[in-house]
């Protein structure tokens, strides 16, 4: 591509997760010129989770727009779509699957295998990696608006005409736009990871399925999703207060193995072996422990600002219990991007992306009141038959929009 194809407006996109990777990838198609900054020091600095069930009318939008949706086809697992449903004891409730369809409506990919399709996408040189953000800025003067990072390392970037916070939860681009911090839910998350699951433990894999399993209790939601590594992650969420990690009664300091094993003597004894397995089982350094955060219904940013905006979990962030989060992040980019080009066809910055928020949000407050109907489903003690009742009409309720 000649470089001076290449738009001369500038987009500084704050964050390498799905949302800014999805961006960075249309603007490439788009011509924008673009620079993305992301504070892992390279693309294997951490593990990148578990799998996503990218939906035909909102993640995978972006990827076709960025002509990734050919490459996304080679790598999502139809047989991933798999679901369990048991209760504590392990028994069977419910066996969802779309197994064998060629292109089901909800395919599960490895959220690792999405963020190499994305940055396999890119340049090299469009990615700054290592590059925490510790402060935001602009400047006003002849040559228009004008945005800066600073970095945790001592150094410094500028002169971006457009800013855009993919950073997640605790954004610090947000703080241009919002002084609103999110909110505690009211749901805790402990999670574990298992590698060579499928090969270390074949029966135990059985009980998990070859996309996820999900135990439910009332008050508590065990959900373990297989990679196609073959490694699994699962993730315990239960409601309790903030600072429930210090109040849990559990010493966290002392060796995994004895922290599991108080854990699950504490608040899982009468849950099923294999349950209490998957937790046990958890390859050292691999447990965690998190307070999960989500924005209410309504909310949207108090302070105008022209020329920098949020998307994904910066903008909106919510608890996973609805599995929309990355969805919504790809959504917001294929839109955002479509902002940008219109701001360089001529658009003001303040109406483009004016136009683009009022749609995020009013998307983001119809899944956030969605994922606070699941946390009540799940987490405020209703009986295993309501919550399969429930769980009906969640199944039934469509893509999200």
């Amino acid at each position: 591509m000649s470089t001076t194809s290449v738009s001369q407006m500038h987009v500084a996109i704050v964050g390498g997760g799905p949302g800014g990777l999805s961006l960075a990838a249309i603007l490439k198609k788009l011509q924008i010129r673009h620079t993305v900054f992301e504070l892992d020091a390279s693309r294997f600095a951490r593990s990148q989770g578990g799998t996503l069930d990218i939906h035909k009318d909102s993640g995978r939008l972006a990827l076709e727009e960025a002509s990734l949706l050919d490459e996304f086809k080679k790598h999502m697992r139809v047989d991933a779509t798999e679901l369990y449903v048991r209760d504590k004891t392990g028994a069977v409730l419910m066996h969802d699957t779309e197994e064998g369809e060629e292109d089901p409506a909800r395919p599960e990919i490895d959220r690792a295998r999405l963020r190499d399709i994305l940055l396999d996408a890119l340049e090299p040189e469009t990615i700054k990696w290592g590059k925490k953000v510790s402060s935001v800025s602009y400047t006003d003067g002849e040559g228009g608006r004008k945005f800066s990072l600073d970095f945790a390392d001592g150094t410094s970037a500028g002169g971006f005409d457009i800013l855009v916070g993919a950073d997640g939860v605790w954004s610090k681009v947000r703080s241009l736009r919002s002084d609103v911090l999110p909110p505690y839910s009211g749901a805790m998350c402990v999670s574990t990871s298992i590698s060579s699951f499928s090969d270390k433990y074949p029966q135990l894999a059985a009980f998990v399925g070859k996309g996820s399993s999900m135990c439910i209790s009332g008050k508590d939601l065990v959900v373990a999703q297989k990679n196609g590594d073959g490694s699994v992650k699962t993730y315990i969420i239960f409601p309790g207060p903030e600072n429930w990690k210090d109040v849990s009664g559990i010493d966290w300091s002392k060796p995994q193995k004895e922290v599991l094993d108080n854990f699950m003597e504490t608040y899982y004894s009468d849950w099923s072996d294999e349950t209490k397995q998957l937790i046990a089982l958890c390859d050292e350094g691999e447990l965690a422990v998190r307070p999960l955060y989500q924005y209410p219904p309504g909310y949207s940013f108090e302070k105008k600002l022209a020329g920098v905006t949020l998307l994904g979990d910066a903008a909106h962030v919510m608890t996973p219990l609805a599995g929309v989060g990355v969805n919504l992040a790809l959504h917001d980019a294929f839109d955002l991007a479509h902002a940008l080009r219109k701001i360089e066809a001529g658009t003001s910055a303040e109406q483009a992306i004016g136009e683009y928020e009022a749609v995020m949000f009013e998307r983001a407050t119809k899944n956030v009141t969605k994922t606070q109907q699941n946390q009540n489903l799940f987490l405020k003690g209703l009986e295993v038959k309501d919550i399969m009742d429930g769980l009906a009409q969640v199944f039934g309720g469509g893509e999200e929009h």
